[in-house]
């Protein structure tokens, strides 16, 4: 992926909104690079672990991800929450409350950890920020902790490069049951390609005022291209390889079948019925019928992305708050029936 973030003007030397930017952009450059030429990079020797799952140092490896993982998804929660709030223009206090829980989270020893792991370095004892948090409380009054418009657009594009998905085309006539390969490695982001290489899940949030619940667990949504055909005729594996042949490592292998068949439809649905688009109503939310592409068709009518009733790269980003197109954080936006034509 692209190694420049979107540079700021502000001027501000102790900016905390772009040092988290820079942060998680060293700690994307850190998972795509190696010591040596002849070395995989990072996150796949880091998800290599996996094959010890019972091993101590495994499960202290597995968990430091899924507390970056789970730290990265607050970061996008607070990071959407303060853009519309910028835009809302008359919520100042709401504004500094919600950029004092992003810099909490940013500096919290948990995540500092986690990213120690991720980038290959032992977990120091103590936060290297220490007391922080009682810090960020004292100061949550202070105006100038406010991000700027341009803050949130270089944290959201570190961000995007973290968690985007890029599959391989959409062409039908050439997929089938026995298609494995699905995800452009070097264009996903790679704490994503850690998702599902441990077979971990993403606390998608965001979804809006009236939304029946406030987080959603997602899985294995976007580890394989998905179309309208009956289930056995989708891939039944999404196999993730890396390296040139002879030496060619899977870094995971996700099996679609059994209890897991549709599973990550019914994540789609989830996200769509979050989102307020219940209806039509589909008959089982495991399988890509002509209900779940109406659904998806009002999707794209109300979120500007061409309909198709597909689950194609822009509207599969945008259920989780990515633009794929703008490489950004872009909120998706819940159904409005006036939203749609007539």
């Amino acid at each position: 992926m692209a190694d420049t973030l979107p540079a700021t003007s502000d001027g501000r030397a102790d900016n905390p909104f772009r040092a988290v930017a820079i942060l998680l952009d060293g700690v994307r450059i850190g998972l795509e690079s190696s010591k040596r030429q002849d070395q995989a990079p990072r996150w796949v020797r880091v998800v290599r672990v996996r094959e010890f799952r019972d091993d101590a140092i495994a499960k202290g490896v597995m968990k430091a991800m899924d507390v970056l993982t789970l730290a990265v998804a607050y970061l996008q929660r607070f990071t959407l929450d303060a853009n519309d709030l910028l835009i809302q223009g008359d919520a100042a206090k709401a504004l500094v409350e919600v950029s004092a829980e992003f810099i909490k989270t940013a500096t919290s020893k948990e995540f500092i950890n986690s990213l120690e792991v991720a980038v290959g370095q032992d977990p120091s004892p103590d936060s290297p920020i220490p007391d922080v948090a009682n810090i960020i409380d004292k100061i949550v009054q202070i105006a100038d902790k406010v991000p700027e418009p341009e803050d949130l657009k270089v944290i959201g594009a570190a961000l995007y490069k973290l968690l985007a998905i890029e599959q391989a085309p959409l062409d039908e006539a050439k997929l089938g049951a026995t298609t494995e390969s699905h995800i452009v490695l070097e264009r996903t982001g790679k704490l994503r390609l850690l998702q599902f290489g441990f077979d971990q899940s993403f606390r998608l949030q965001n979804f809006g005022k009236g939304a029946s619940v406030s987080s959603l667990d997602v899985n294995r949504l976007g580890a394989r291209r998905l179309w309208a055909v009956a289930t056995d005729k989708l891939p039944g594996k999404s196999v993730g390889k890396f390296g040139e042949a002879p030496n060619v490592e899977n870094v995971w292998e996700l099996d679609f079948s059994t209890d897991k068949a549709g599973i990550d439809v019914q994540d789609a649905n989830s996200i769509l019925e979050a989102l307020g688009y219940a209806t039509p109503a589909v008959p089982d939310r495991k399988i890509f019928g002509d209900e779940f592409a109406g659904r998806l068709r009002a999707f794209q009518q109300i979120n500007e992305i061409p309909v198709s009733g597909k689950l194609d790269n822009a509207t599969l980003n945008r259920l989780f708050h990515l633009d794929f197109d703008a490489k950004n954080l872009k909120r998706a936006k819940r159904f409005k029936a006036d939203a749609l034509p007539k």
